[in-house]
C-alpha cells in the first residue's frame, strides 16, 4: 500500500439485503469496480431530507 494514492482503508458491514442493493445500483450506473462506486457515493452522493410539515398543514 506504500505506493498507493488512497492508502487509508475504510470499512464497513451491510447485510445480504443491502448488498444486493448496492450491486443493483453500481449495474444501473455501469460501474463494475464496486470501490469506486462505493468512494463516488461516499463523495457525491446526496442525502435527501424530506420536511412534509407545511404541506401536512395545507391539506388539514
Amino acid at each position: 500500500m506504500a505506493n498507493r494514492n488512497r492508502n487509508i482503508d475504510l470499512k464497513f458491514r451491510v447485510n445480504e439485503e443491502e448488498k444486493a442493493f448496492i450491486e443493483m445500483k453500481m449495474k444501473e450506473a455501469g460501474i463494475t469496480n464496486r470501490e469506486a462506486y462505493l468512494r463516488k457515493m461516499a463523495i457525491d452522493g446526496a442525502i435527501i431530507v424530506s420536511n412534509y410539515d407545511e404541506t401536512k398543514k395545507l391539506t388539514m
